[in-house]
């Protein structure tokens, strides 16, 4: 019941802030998959995704608004991971989560 509530609560927060998180195709990852249902917990800014899930190893992805895409660290277990769009000069446009 509580890792629903968190996630109702992430993804109206997601909504409210007008910020869509959708998946990437992750074929040109190699090892990275993505995970359905996963019990995460996102949060963004204008510049950075952040996640933070049961389980793992997985790591924050963002589509930043010059068409490149950044990664956080891989962590497990609920620790954060944090996609930095900063990191090459650019905003946050989409964001999510991918299990490695």
């Amino acid at each position: 019941m509580k890792s629903k509530l968190i996630k109702a609560l992430a993804a109206a927060a997601l909504v409210a802030a007008g910020v869509a998180v959708t998946s990437e195709p992750a074929s040109a990852q190699g090892a990275r998959t993505e995970q359905a249902n996963a019990d995460c917990v996102f949060w963004h800014d204008s510049r950075t995704q952040g996640v933070a899930c049961a389980g793992g190893p997985y790591e924050a992805w963002a589509k930043c608004n010059n068409g490149q895409t950044v990664y956080g660290r891989a962590v497990s277990n609920y620790s954060w991971s944090y996609a930095y769009c900063s990191s090459v000069g650019a905003y946050l446009r989409t964001g999510d989560v991918i299990f490695v």
